[in-house]
């Protein structure tokens, strides 16, 4: 058994309890667009894969791109959304498209992913796996640099062939399947408070077998 508790505070886990998601994003910062997308390339380049197979893919939007994304986004999504979530999420892509400062868009390259040395259902598996992890490394950094985000899933379906239009807006490989957005952006609003299950039951501890 464990006779005490030890929790050592670093610059690193008040990074993890301060990363939250923020929708209310505005333009305010004194950072350059190449000093963020620099911070996002080696947040991205630093993360690890499965057989370092490297599948992820990130553009980052500023300006028109940004704009002209989020609003097809919006025309694509308006009608769709469930009505019990509808205002929510059409806020959130309003102030990705007029407020924030920009976006990245995550990709999972095919082309690299059927360099995988393993079946489909474990490819599919490590492309979730690769992709996540890239997510919050960004998410992280962008929180590093004093700048909020949230994670958002308007991922259009690439076996379907219904995220083409972003492919083309950006001239991007067919092979680029649109996984999910980062609006990120000065903090106009803080993320409100949020509940935790306990943290024993999170994290559990076993030194011996059952049987």
């Amino acid at each position: 058994m464990y006779k005490r508790q030890v929790v050592i505070l670093t610059e690193f886990s008040e990074l993890l309890e301060s990363r939250r998601s923020v929708y209310n994003l505005g333009k305010e910062t004194d950072l350059s667009q190449e000093e963020i997308v620099t911070s996002i390339r080696h947040a991205v380049h630093n993360t690890p894969s499965a057989f370092n197979s490297q599948t992820s893919r990130v553009v980052v939007l500023f300006d028109e791109a940004k704009t002209k994304f989020w609003d097809h986004i919006y025309q694509t999504q308006k009608d769709l959304l469930p009505e019990q979530s509808k205002d929510f999420l059409l806020g959130a892509i309003e102030n990705a498209r007029d407020e924030a400062l920009g976006t990245a868009l995550v990709f999972e390259d095919h082309e690299a992913l059927d360099q995988m040395p393993s079946n489909e259902d474990r490819t599919n598996v490590y492309k979730d796996q690769n992709s996540a992890m890239v997510h919050y490394a960004i998410w992280l950094r962008l929180k590093e640099l004093n700048l909020g985000a949230s994670l958002q899933h308007f991922n259009l379906g690439y076996e379907q062939g219904f995220d083409a239009e972003t492919r083309k807006l950006f001239d991007l490989p067919d092979t680029y399947e649109l996984v999910a957005e980062l609006p990120f952006g000065s903090i106009k609003e803080p993320a409100q408070e949020k509940d935790h299950i306990d943290t024993h039951k999170e994290v559990q501890v076993r030194t011996e077998t059952s049987n």
